[in-house]
Protein backbone atom coordinates (compact mmCIF):
# COMPACT_ATOMS: atom_id res chain seq x y z
CA UNK A 1 0.00 0.00 0.00
CA UNK A 2 1.42 3.49 -1.09
CA UNK A 3 0.97 5.19 2.36
CA UNK A 4 -0.69 9.20 2.97
CA UNK A 5 1.18 11.71 3.37
CA UNK A 6 -0.27 14.37 5.03
CA UNK A 7 1.47 17.22 3.15
CA UNK A 8 1.58 16.18 -0.24
CA UNK A 9 -1.20 13.65 -0.97
CA UNK A 10 -0.37 11.84 -4.77
CA UNK A 11 -4.36 12.11 -5.17
CA UNK A 12 -7.55 14.34 -4.05
CA UNK A 13 -10.64 12.63 -4.54
CA UNK A 14 -13.60 15.11 -4.56
CA UNK A 15 -17.13 14.21 -4.01
CA UNK A 16 -20.31 16.00 -3.37
CA UNK A 17 -23.06 14.68 -1.17
CA UNK A 18 -26.47 15.80 -1.18
CA UNK A 19 -29.59 13.74 0.69
CA UNK A 20 -26.84 10.79 0.51
CA UNK A 21 -27.62 8.95 3.32
CA UNK A 22 -28.28 5.91 1.88
CA UNK A 23 -25.38 5.23 -0.27
CA UNK A 24 -22.49 7.74 0.98
CA UNK A 25 -21.41 5.63 3.50
CA UNK A 26 -20.25 2.99 0.72
CA UNK A 27 -18.72 5.35 -1.68
CA UNK A 28 -16.32 6.19 1.17
CA UNK A 29 -15.57 3.65 2.70
CA UNK A 30 -15.02 1.87 -0.97
CA UNK A 31 -12.38 4.77 -1.01
CA UNK A 32 -10.78 3.77 2.73
CA UNK A 33 -10.32 0.18 1.49
CA UNK A 34 -8.28 1.13 -1.46
CA UNK A 35 -5.02 -0.80 -1.63
CA UNK A 36 -3.32 2.29 -2.83
CA UNK A 37 -3.31 4.84 0.57
CA UNK A 38 -2.06 8.02 -0.62
CA UNK A 39 -5.15 10.04 -1.43
CA UNK A 40 -7.20 13.07 0.20
CA UNK A 41 -10.76 12.68 -0.32
CA UNK A 42 -12.79 16.48 0.05
CA UNK A 43 -16.18 15.55 0.43
CA UNK A 44 -18.51 18.84 0.30
CA UNK A 45 -21.91 18.65 1.42
CA UNK A 46 -24.29 20.59 -0.99
CA UNK A 47 -26.95 21.36 2.24
CA UNK A 48 -28.41 17.71 3.20
CA UNK A 49 -31.48 17.75 5.19
CA UNK A 50 -30.81 14.00 6.06
CA UNK A 51 -28.46 11.97 8.14
CA UNK A 52 -25.61 12.75 5.23
CA UNK A 53 -23.61 15.29 7.38
CA UNK A 54 -23.49 13.12 10.47
CA UNK A 55 -22.53 9.98 8.50
CA UNK A 56 -19.57 12.37 7.35
CA UNK A 57 -18.48 13.61 10.30
CA UNK A 58 -18.38 10.27 11.55
CA UNK A 59 -16.09 8.93 8.97
CA UNK A 60 -13.88 11.89 8.88
CA UNK A 61 -13.42 11.63 12.90
CA UNK A 62 -11.58 8.11 12.01
CA UNK A 63 -10.04 8.92 8.90
CA UNK A 64 -7.48 12.15 8.74
CA UNK A 65 -7.89 11.42 5.08
CA UNK A 66 -11.29 12.65 4.89
CA UNK A 67 -12.23 15.66 5.15
CA UNK A 68 -15.98 17.77 5.18
CA UNK A 69 -16.39 20.87 4.05
CA UNK A 70 -20.46 21.77 4.68
CA UNK A 71 -21.46 24.80 1.65
CA UNK A 72 -24.95 24.81 2.12
CA UNK A 73 -27.62 25.21 -0.67
CA UNK A 74 -25.16 25.13 -3.39
CA UNK A 75 -25.12 23.34 -7.33
CA UNK A 76 -22.80 20.16 -7.82
CA UNK A 77 -20.72 22.35 -9.88
CA UNK A 78 -20.19 24.93 -7.57
CA UNK A 79 -19.50 22.38 -4.84
CA UNK A 80 -16.67 20.53 -6.69
CA UNK A 81 -15.06 23.81 -7.57
CA UNK A 82 -14.98 24.41 -3.62
CA UNK A 83 -13.03 20.76 -3.38
CA UNK A 84 -11.11 21.63 -6.48
CA UNK A 85 -10.08 24.72 -4.83
CA UNK A 86 -9.15 22.50 -1.91
CA UNK A 87 -7.48 19.95 -3.32
CA UNK A 88 -3.32 19.57 -2.71
CA UNK A 89 -2.56 16.41 -5.16
CA UNK A 90 -0.53 15.54 -7.96
CA UNK A 91 -4.10 14.04 -9.89
CA UNK A 92 -7.82 14.57 -8.92
CA UNK A 93 -10.43 12.58 -9.15
CA UNK A 94 -14.43 12.99 -9.20
CA UNK A 95 -16.18 10.00 -7.41
CA UNK A 96 -20.22 10.03 -6.94
CA UNK A 97 -21.50 10.03 -3.65
CA UNK A 98 -23.90 6.74 -5.27
CA UNK A 99 -20.67 5.11 -6.42
CA UNK A 100 -18.07 2.80 -5.30
CA UNK A 101 -14.69 1.57 -6.19
CA UNK A 102 -13.45 -1.24 -6.53
CA UNK A 103 -10.03 -1.82 -4.35
CA UNK A 104 -7.32 -1.43 -7.02
CA UNK A 105 -8.74 1.15 -8.86
CA UNK A 106 -6.66 3.95 -7.57
CA UNK A 107 -3.71 1.91 -7.58
CA UNK A 108 -3.92 1.24 -11.39
CA UNK A 109 -5.21 4.38 -12.24
CA UNK A 110 -2.17 6.28 -10.41
CA UNK A 111 0.41 3.74 -11.58
CA UNK A 112 -0.43 4.23 -14.96
CA UNK A 113 -0.08 7.49 -14.84
CA UNK A 114 3.31 7.71 -12.64
CA UNK A 115 4.94 5.01 -14.97
CA UNK A 116 4.06 6.80 -18.33
CA UNK A 117 4.15 10.38 -17.35
CA UNK A 118 0.60 10.54 -18.42
CA UNK A 119 -1.72 13.60 -17.57
CA UNK A 120 -4.79 12.12 -18.28
CA UNK A 121 -5.84 7.88 -17.31
CA UNK A 122 -9.77 6.96 -18.41
CA UNK A 123 -10.85 4.65 -16.62
CA UNK A 124 -13.78 1.66 -17.25
CA UNK A 125 -16.99 2.27 -14.98
CA UNK A 126 -20.28 0.22 -14.89
CA UNK A 127 -24.05 1.97 -15.03
CA UNK A 128 -27.39 0.75 -12.85
CA UNK A 129 -30.24 3.22 -13.75
CA UNK A 130 -33.29 3.26 -12.52
CA UNK A 131 -35.27 5.12 -15.04
CA UNK A 132 -39.22 5.28 -13.42
CA UNK A 133 -42.31 3.45 -14.44
CA UNK A 134 -40.93 -0.06 -12.71
CA UNK A 135 -38.45 0.06 -15.37
CA UNK A 136 -34.25 -0.14 -14.89
CA UNK A 137 -31.01 -0.65 -17.17
CA UNK A 138 -27.65 -1.09 -16.80
CA UNK A 139 -24.38 -0.85 -18.96
CA UNK A 140 -20.92 -1.17 -18.40
CA UNK A 141 -18.61 1.15 -20.44
CA UNK A 142 -14.71 -0.19 -20.64
CA UNK A 143 -12.18 -0.60 -23.33
CA UNK A 144 -8.56 -2.43 -23.94
CA UNK A 145 -6.00 -1.08 -22.20
CA UNK A 146 -4.21 1.53 -24.89
CA UNK A 147 -1.27 4.25 -24.50
CA UNK A 148 -1.62 7.51 -26.64
CA UNK A 149 1.97 8.97 -26.50
CA UNK A 150 1.32 11.46 -28.61
CA UNK A 151 -1.62 14.41 -28.94
CA UNK A 152 -2.03 13.03 -32.32
CA UNK A 153 -2.87 9.63 -31.62
CA UNK A 154 -5.45 10.35 -28.80
CA UNK A 155 -7.39 12.53 -30.56
CA UNK A 156 -7.76 10.39 -33.83
CA UNK A 157 -8.85 7.62 -31.68
CA UNK A 158 -11.10 9.65 -29.19
CA UNK A 159 -14.40 9.09 -31.10
CA UNK A 160 -14.22 5.32 -30.25
CA UNK A 161 -14.28 6.31 -26.97
CA UNK A 162 -16.84 9.05 -27.27
CA UNK A 163 -19.24 6.28 -28.82
CA UNK A 164 -18.92 4.54 -25.96
CA UNK A 165 -19.85 6.55 -23.42
CA UNK A 166 -16.64 6.56 -22.18
CA UNK A 167 -15.48 10.09 -23.01
CA UNK A 168 -16.99 12.92 -21.29
CA UNK A 169 -18.05 11.71 -18.07
CA UNK A 170 -15.64 13.27 -15.32
CA UNK A 171 -16.04 10.37 -12.21
CA UNK A 172 -13.57 7.22 -12.88
CA UNK A 173 -11.00 9.23 -14.64
CA UNK A 174 -7.38 10.26 -13.56
CA UNK A 175 -6.53 14.19 -13.81
CA UNK A 176 -3.07 15.46 -13.80
CA UNK A 177 -2.93 18.58 -11.45
CA UNK A 178 -0.58 20.53 -13.90
CA UNK A 179 -3.25 19.60 -16.99
CA UNK A 180 -6.04 21.03 -14.85
CA UNK A 181 -4.10 24.24 -14.41
CA UNK A 182 -2.65 25.04 -17.83
CA UNK A 183 -6.53 24.21 -19.79
CA UNK A 184 -8.16 26.38 -16.49
CA UNK A 185 -10.32 23.84 -15.92
CA UNK A 186 -13.72 24.45 -13.68
CA UNK A 187 -17.02 22.97 -13.27
CA UNK A 188 -19.80 24.83 -15.16
CA UNK A 189 -21.73 26.52 -13.26
CA UNK A 190 -25.19 25.80 -14.10
CA UNK A 191 -25.13 23.20 -16.58
CA UNK A 192 -26.01 20.70 -14.40
CA UNK A 193 -23.26 18.43 -15.58
CA UNK A 194 -19.58 17.63 -15.25
CA UNK A 195 -18.58 17.08 -19.00
CA UNK A 196 -17.49 20.75 -19.39
CA UNK A 197 -14.62 20.36 -17.21
CA UNK A 198 -13.82 17.35 -19.08
CA UNK A 199 -13.87 18.79 -22.54
CA UNK A 200 -11.69 22.04 -21.67
CA UNK A 201 -8.95 19.26 -20.21
CA UNK A 202 -9.44 17.15 -23.71
CA UNK A 203 -8.73 20.37 -25.77
CA UNK A 204 -5.13 20.66 -24.19
CA UNK A 205 -4.42 16.78 -23.06
CA UNK A 206 -1.02 15.49 -24.60
CA UNK A 207 -0.15 11.77 -22.97
CA UNK A 208 -3.25 9.81 -22.39
CA UNK A 209 -3.96 6.09 -21.31
CA UNK A 210 -6.96 3.83 -20.60
CA UNK A 211 -6.54 1.26 -18.53
CA UNK A 212 -9.12 -2.06 -19.40
CA UNK A 213 -11.99 -3.04 -17.34
CA UNK A 214 -14.48 -1.25 -15.01
CA UNK A 215 -13.12 -0.25 -11.77
CA UNK A 216 -15.76 2.19 -10.72
CA UNK A 217 -19.34 1.74 -10.70
CA UNK A 218 -22.74 3.94 -9.86
CA UNK A 219 -26.27 3.68 -9.27
CA UNK A 220 -28.94 5.55 -9.22
CA UNK A 221 -32.32 7.00 -10.10
CA UNK A 222 -33.29 9.59 -13.28
CA UNK A 223 -35.53 12.42 -12.24
CA UNK A 224 -38.41 12.07 -14.47
CA UNK A 225 -40.42 15.12 -13.70
CA UNK A 226 -41.00 17.52 -16.85
CA UNK A 227 -38.76 20.13 -15.43
CA UNK A 228 -36.47 17.02 -15.66
CA UNK A 229 -36.74 16.56 -19.10
CA UNK A 230 -36.57 20.00 -20.13
CA UNK A 231 -33.09 20.40 -17.96
CA UNK A 232 -31.86 17.36 -19.34
CA UNK A 233 -32.54 18.21 -23.26
CA UNK A 234 -30.69 21.83 -22.32
CA UNK A 235 -27.70 19.88 -21.32
CA UNK A 236 -27.58 18.07 -24.58
CA UNK A 237 -27.95 20.76 -26.62
CA UNK A 238 -25.22 22.40 -24.74
CA UNK A 239 -22.56 19.47 -24.74
CA UNK A 240 -23.06 19.11 -28.67
CA UNK A 241 -22.14 21.96 -29.28
CA UNK A 242 -19.25 22.06 -27.03
CA UNK A 243 -18.21 18.60 -28.58
CA UNK A 244 -18.40 20.33 -32.49
CA UNK A 245 -16.24 23.01 -31.33
CA UNK A 246 -13.69 20.88 -29.64
CA UNK A 247 -13.31 18.45 -33.01
CA UNK A 248 -13.39 21.85 -34.62
CA UNK A 249 -10.38 22.91 -32.47
CA UNK A 250 -8.77 19.33 -32.90
CA UNK A 251 -9.29 19.90 -37.16
CA UNK A 252 -11.22 16.84 -37.01
CA UNK A 253 -14.26 18.44 -37.93
CA UNK A 254 -13.99 17.04 -41.06
CA UNK A 255 -13.08 13.49 -40.07
CA UNK A 256 -16.15 11.32 -41.00
CA UNK A 257 -16.27 8.24 -38.39
CA UNK A 258 -15.57 11.61 -35.75
CA UNK A 259 -18.60 13.43 -37.08
CA UNK A 260 -20.35 10.08 -36.99
CA UNK A 261 -19.87 9.54 -33.32
CA UNK A 262 -20.75 13.19 -32.16
CA UNK A 263 -24.30 12.93 -34.27
CA UNK A 264 -24.73 9.34 -33.12
CA UNK A 265 -24.46 10.25 -29.44
CA UNK A 266 -26.72 13.31 -30.25
CA UNK A 267 -29.19 11.29 -31.44
CA UNK A 268 -29.57 8.98 -29.07
CA UNK A 269 -29.82 10.83 -26.25
CA UNK A 270 -32.32 13.10 -27.89
CA UNK A 271 -34.40 9.54 -27.97
CA UNK A 272 -33.66 9.35 -24.30
CA UNK A 273 -35.52 12.94 -23.84
CA UNK A 274 -38.41 12.20 -26.12
CA UNK A 275 -39.15 9.00 -24.71
CA UNK A 276 -38.58 10.22 -20.57
CA UNK A 277 -41.71 12.97 -22.62
CA UNK A 278 -43.82 10.38 -24.22
CA UNK A 279 -43.47 6.59 -23.00
CA UNK A 280 -44.04 4.77 -20.29
CA UNK A 281 -44.87 6.60 -17.01
CA UNK A 282 -45.06 10.16 -18.16
CA UNK A 283 -47.51 12.69 -16.37
CA UNK A 284 -47.79 14.81 -19.59
CA UNK A 285 -50.58 15.22 -21.18
CA UNK A 286 -50.54 14.44 -25.26
CA UNK A 287 -50.69 18.48 -26.30
CA UNK A 288 -47.43 18.70 -23.80
CA UNK A 289 -45.94 15.85 -25.17
CA UNK A 290 -46.17 16.97 -28.81
CA UNK A 291 -44.95 20.36 -28.35
CA UNK A 292 -42.00 19.70 -26.36
CA UNK A 293 -41.39 16.74 -29.09
CA UNK A 294 -41.52 19.45 -31.77
CA UNK A 295 -39.13 21.76 -30.27
CA UNK A 296 -36.31 18.90 -29.78
CA UNK A 297 -36.67 17.51 -33.62
CA UNK A 298 -37.94 20.57 -35.70
CA UNK A 299 -34.35 22.08 -35.58
CA UNK A 300 -31.06 22.14 -37.74
CA UNK A 301 -29.41 20.37 -35.50
CA UNK A 302 -31.65 17.73 -35.10
CA UNK A 303 -32.18 17.33 -38.59
CA UNK A 304 -28.62 17.21 -39.40
CA UNK A 305 -28.11 14.67 -36.86
CA UNK A 306 -31.02 12.03 -38.25
CA UNK A 307 -29.71 12.60 -41.52
CA UNK A 308 -26.09 11.42 -40.58
CA UNK A 309 -26.63 9.82 -37.31
CA UNK A 310 -25.95 5.29 -37.79
CA UNK A 311 -27.31 4.74 -34.23
CA UNK A 312 -26.73 1.27 -32.95
CA UNK A 313 -30.06 0.83 -30.95
CA UNK A 314 -32.38 -0.41 -33.62
CA UNK A 315 -35.20 1.66 -32.10
CA UNK A 316 -33.08 4.90 -32.37
CA UNK A 317 -32.72 3.66 -36.42
CA UNK A 318 -36.33 3.46 -36.88
CA UNK A 319 -37.03 7.19 -35.39
CA UNK A 320 -34.77 8.56 -37.75
CA UNK A 321 -37.28 8.93 -40.44
CA UNK A 322 -40.07 9.99 -38.84
CA UNK A 323 -37.65 12.80 -37.34
CA UNK A 324 -36.35 13.88 -40.96
CA UNK A 325 -40.09 14.28 -41.89
CA UNK A 326 -40.75 16.14 -38.97
CA UNK A 327 -43.92 14.01 -38.04
CA UNK A 328 -44.33 14.82 -34.60
CA UNK A 329 -47.71 12.41 -33.86
CA UNK A 330 -45.78 9.39 -35.57
CA UNK A 331 -42.40 10.01 -33.27
CA UNK A 332 -44.64 10.15 -30.42
CA UNK A 333 -46.85 7.15 -31.11
CA UNK A 334 -43.71 4.84 -32.30
CA UNK A 335 -41.85 5.78 -29.32
CA UNK A 336 -44.81 5.19 -26.60
CA UNK A 337 -45.32 1.96 -28.37
CA UNK A 338 -41.62 1.05 -28.18
CA UNK A 339 -41.20 1.73 -24.60
CA UNK A 340 -43.96 -0.52 -23.95
CA UNK A 341 -41.87 -3.15 -25.08
CA UNK A 342 -38.54 -2.20 -24.23
CA UNK A 343 -36.23 -0.32 -20.99
CA UNK A 344 -36.03 2.66 -22.99
CA UNK A 345 -36.15 3.92 -27.02
CA UNK A 346 -32.58 3.17 -27.35
CA UNK A 347 -29.40 1.57 -25.82
CA UNK A 348 -28.32 3.66 -22.63
CA UNK A 349 -26.08 5.83 -23.38
CA UNK A 350 -24.32 6.27 -20.17
CA UNK A 351 -22.82 9.76 -20.60
CA UNK A 352 -26.19 11.07 -20.76
CA UNK A 353 -26.26 10.60 -16.79
CA UNK A 354 -22.73 10.07 -15.14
Amino acid sequence: MTHYTPTSPKVSVLMVSHDAEKTVRRAVESLQNQTFGNFELIVVDAGSTDETARLLSALADRDMRVSVAQAGECGRQDALNLALDRARGDYLLVFDADGWADPTMLEELADRAESGSLELVIGGFSLSLSIGGGRSARAEVSSEARTFPTQHDFRSYAWKLLAEGQLLPASGKLFSRALVERSGARFSQGSGSDHSFVTRCLAEVERVAVVAGARYHVSRGIPHGPRDVVDGYRRLEEEHAALLALYESWGLDGDAASVEAIQDRYIEQLMDCVERICGRGSRMGSADQRRLVAQMIDTDRAQVAASVARPRGSAARAMLAPIRARNIPLVCAQTRLISLIRPGIADVTPDLFV
